[in-house]
């Protein structure tokens, strides 16, 4: 499976999936509308992962996450597509895309630090 995470070069910078199989497109926009639930997606599939639990299902903003030992299914609630995908190469997807998350993260406050050193040296 091989993918690649951009950036929008929007306002505020988000990143985004983009798969070279098209069939695993759902899983990008899955992970771009989920994004704000991102530890609890993470601590299902964690949970599953590490056989505390059987299975974990997750609603969010639009999908709906099944998370089996060994598969994971995203449903788009909208228009009932689905996504089958092995469940360890969801958790790589969805750690590397917090990754991507938490580095834009680090940049705007680094940016953001830099922006208000400046203002501090008026004498």
């Amino acid at each position: 499976m091989n993918y690649e995470i951009k950036i929008t070069e929007h306002k505020r910078p988000v990143p985004y999936v983009v798969f070279e199989d098209e069939s695993y497109s759902l899983l990008g926009e899955f992970l771009l509308a989920e994004r704000s639930f991102r530890r609890e997606i993470l601590s299902a599939t964690n949970d599953v992962d590490l056989g505390m639990s059987e299975s974990e299902r997750f609603t969010g903003n639009a999908f709906t996450l099944e998370i089996n030992k060994d598969t994971c299914k995203i449903t788009n609630d909208n228009d009932d597509r689905e996504l089958e995908i092995g469940t360890g190469d969801f958790k790589t997807v969805l750690l590397d895309y917090i990754y991507a998350l938490r580095e834009i993260k680090v940049k705007e406050k680094m940016a953001l630090l830099k922006h208000n050193h400046k203002h501090e040296h008026h004498h």
